[in-house]
């Protein structure tokens, strides 16, 4: 399986990287540039104070909404993700992701209160399994960026983008009432749609 890559547009995966002891994982988007990938990271998130310490960054390629719901809301499900070493580099690498690309930290730059993260890729490891695409699990994905972003600016107390990303989870969550019927997806559904209105309304 092959992996292509289109300058300028925003990829998704669950970044992963040895710290304070232990895993630690967290969704992250980056966009190539050149023959790096760089990444933006926000100081509400756990991999801004880490970032500088790291040395190495496993990008985990997977199209799979529990491993972004998981990696998302991790004092909510307890996760228990399985992961394991890197080929190349000394990080952790998600079992059950698509392909891995193995990343080395090149530079940290602060830029507006944001961390610009350049990463430098050393090893591409891609799987056997292909999943087909799917509106659901694309809607899906994109009710968890939409919940963390609210989740963030109403820490913030910055209810203007608060409020433009609820509009946005109503509309990926209208979708995918349309198509997914199943269970486990309008289970995850409803849980997120429950914890929106929590920050939401508080």
């Amino acid at each position: 399986m092959l992996i292509r890559l289109v300058g300028d547009v925003v990829y998704e995966s669950i970044a992963s990287a040895y710290a304070g002891g232990g895993v630690y994982y967290t969704p992250l988007g980056f966009r190539p540039e050149g023959l790096r990938f760089q990444a933006k990271v926000y100081p509400e998130t756990g991999l801004y104070s880490i970032v500088d310490k790291v040395g190495f960054i496993v990008l985990n390629l997977t199209r799979n909404p529990v491993h972004y719901l998981l990696s998302s809301f991790k004092k909510e499900f307890k996760p228990n993700l399985a992961f394991t070493k890197a080929r190349c580099v000394d990080a952790p690498r998600l079992a059950g992701a698509e392909a891995y690309v193995e990343t080395i930290v090149a530079g940290v730059r602060e830029l507006s209160g944001l961390k610009i993260v350049e990463l430098e890729p050393v090893c591409l490891d891609t799987g056997a399994l292909l999943t087909p695409y799917s509106r659901a699990d694309a809607m899906l994905i994109e009710m968890i960026v939409y919940a963390t972003k609210i989740r963030a600016f109403k820490s913030k107390g910055d209810e203007v983008s608060a409020g433009y990303y609820a509009n946005l989870f109503k509309e990926a969550r209208s979708i995918l009432e349309r198509v997914a019927g199943s269970k486990s997806y309008r289970g995850m559904a409803d849980f997120l749609s429950g914890v929106v209105s929590k920050w939401v309304e508080g």
